[in-house]
């Protein structure tokens, strides 16, 4: 039972190891995706090191409930973002998928508060 209530943040950390570590390193494809959405690459880079801090947070008591809600916002001004400039629920399936789990999450860490 424990590693399926983990399998939800490794997998939302998963994600954001990739697409963060993308935006760090400056993957031509995300520096690309990034600028099309017109956000800068200071910018595209700033949020990669979020990420991959907020996943790092996802691993530790104390962070935790922060980190998910950094996370729920980043996910949404994903959403917001590809909605926005046209991309259509097709630009957004990634945010979406992760906020989705990042909500597992917060549900398997309130449950968990709530048993102590």
């Amino acid at each position: 039972m424990k590693y399926f209530k983990n399998a939800p943040f490794a997998l939302v950390t998963l994600a954001l190891i990739l697409f963060g570590g993308m935006k760090i390193i400056g993957a031509e494809q995300m520096l690309q995706n990034m600028g099309n959405l017109h956000y800068p690459e200071w910018f595209t880079r700033l949020l990669g090191l979020g990420e991959i801090a907020f996943a790092a947070g996802l691993w530790s008591e104390k962070t935790r409930s922060t980190s998910i809600l950094l996370l729920f916002g980043i996910f949404s001004g994903a959403i917001g973002s590809h909605l926005g400039h046209g991309d259509g629920l097709a630009g957004a399936v990634p945010a979406l998928v992760c906020l989705g789990l990042t909500a597992v999450c917060y549900g398997i860490h309130t449950f968990q508060k709530r048993q102590t």
